[in-house]
């Protein structure tokens, strides 16, 4: 076969590009747009190459049961992360920012379009579910909106006909681009303290177990026992439900009816907090994304942060 050389020259390079490591394939498939915040395990099975699904828990050894979705990367909750220097120690547990929130995302090989399915393992509350709803946040906070949570994690993939692995697969580099912040999603130790001083309206709602609430034990990293003066409970647990070892997400109506339950007069803005700004993202996700709440944010460092970086107090039974 004869070729002149500038076609010959164009094959070689294109032989190139399409075999060095870490250089970005484009995706021969259109996104879709994910129907709702949670995806059932179905629906992602055909979808699944329109979509770009990520294994998100606390660490790889949470998937010890379930297996990891097949050719799936991994990312953990350390990964997209961050901390700073406080007046009483180390301020952990932040949010990163747009420019490394950006590097870990080109690392998982998504692009600006592509459709992102968050998959825990499916099998645990705290570590799992909570990781994926904090990965969904971030997404969420710096511009992304196609994504959603896969109901029942890589457990319910698994019985649906889903292929697992014993290990993450690998991912070619990404043309992610973080967007502009979303204030109005993002609360900060200034922003509550001027709640609690009278110069904001907004319901302070704390998603921790209710024997941390109530004061009788407290987390090692935080100073101190009790609660957000004029906080009031709502624990992050509410939003789930397990069944046969698998967890699931409550429906938009049980979850709006948790909100009234717990919080029967407040209609005005909410700020959720925890101890970390970690399960308060699952709470965040039930009231925000699922019952469909307006205006509500989460308090990125919350307790560690309010009670290690100034002399702030908690309360109580106030």
């Amino acid at each position: 076969m004869n070729m002149r050389l500038p076609e010959l020259l164009v094959a070689t390079l294109l032989g190139v590009a399409m075999t060095l490591p870490g250089m970005a394939v484009a995706q021969t498939t259109d996104a879709v747009a994910v129907p709702g915040p949670v995806v059932d395990a179905e629906w992602v099975l055909d979808h699944e190459k329109a979509t770009t699904l990520i294994n998100v828990s606390r660490r790889p050894s949470n998937y010890d049961a379930t297996g990891f979705i097949d050719d799936a990367p991994f990312v953990g909750l350390s990964e997209f992360m961050t901390e700073r220097p406080g007046m009483k120690g180390t301020i952990q547990y932040l949010a990163p920012s747009p420019e490394r929130f950006e590097t870990v995302m080109q690392g998982l090989g998504v692009d600006d379009d592509d459709a992102i399915v968050i998959a825990p393992a499916g099998d645990r509350v705290y570590g799992d579910a909570t990781v994926a709803t904090r990965f969904y946040w971030q997404l969420k906070y710096l511009g992304h909106d196609n994504v959603a949570i896969l109901d029942g994690g890589v457990a319910a993939w698994d019985a649906a006909g889903g292929a697992v692995a014993d290990s993450p697969g690998s991912s070619a580099n990404g043309r992610y681009t973080a967007g502009a912040a979303r204030d109005a999603l993002f609360s900060a130790t200034e922003d509550v303290q001027a709640v609690i001083d009278g110069g904001r309206s907004a319901q302070l709602v704390d998603n921790r177990p209710l024997v941390q609430f109530t004061g009788q034990m407290s987390k090692d990293y935080v100073d101190g026992n009790g609660h957000l003066p004029g906080a009031r409970p709502v624990p992050f647990t509410l939003f789930v439900e397990v069944r046969d070892g698998v967890v699931y997400w409550r429906s938009p109506k049980s979850a709006q009816s948790i909100v009234s339950a717990m919080l029967p007069d407040v209609d005005g803005p909410i700020i959720n907090y925890c101890n970390s700004g970690h399960v308060s993202s699952l709470a965040w996700f039930g009231m925000s994304e699922i019952a469909d709440l307006p205006n509500v944010s989460l308090y990125d460092g919350s307790l560690h942060e309010w009670t290690l970086d100034g002399d702030r107090s908690l309360v109580i039974g106030e």
